[in-house]
């Protein structure tokens, strides 16, 4: 095993036990996630799926733990990717509060940090789908 790897492992353990000792378990972010989804349907935020109703808003949105399994996911990434949407989330949100404190135009720069997010992501999905592109067709 390589520094590295040992590293990596060392700190995901310690990612894990800090979360759980805090009791912050995988149900518990998967629970936040269904619950924070269900809250969302009522804001009018675009790209919602509200059918079926009858359905957990994970499932709906097809990245339930079922889902991910027929997908080929192992059980702890599934976790690990719960643990990643709650963790940067939060975080995020979290972060941008903090930050609005220290200013004298809140709106403006809550407006620009989200923007730049924005186009982050979109950038790392363009990125991501032209490298799919190009090992497709070769």
């Amino acid at each position: 095993m390589s520094v590295i790897q040992g590293r990596n492992k060392e700190r995901k353990k310690g990612q894990n036990v800090t979360l759980d000792s805090i009791g912050i378990t995988s149900k518990v972010m998967e629970t936040w996630i269904n619950e924070t989804l269900t809250d969302a349907e009522h804001l009018d935020i675009p790209g919602c799926i509200l059918q079926p109703e009858h359905k957990n808003p994970i499932t709906r949105y097809g990245i339930d733990r079922i889902e991910m399994d027929n997908c080929g996911v192992p059980r702890d990434f599934v976790d690990r990717i719960y643990r990643t949407l709650f963790v940067y989330s939060v975080g995020f949100y979290e972060m941008i509060k903090n930050l609005i404190k220290h200013s004298n135009q809140k709106y403006s720069l809550v407006t620009r940090i989200w923007k730049v997010f924005a186009v982050l992501l979109e950038y790392c999905c363009v990125t991501d789908y032209k490298m799919m592109i190009t090992q497709i067709s070769n």
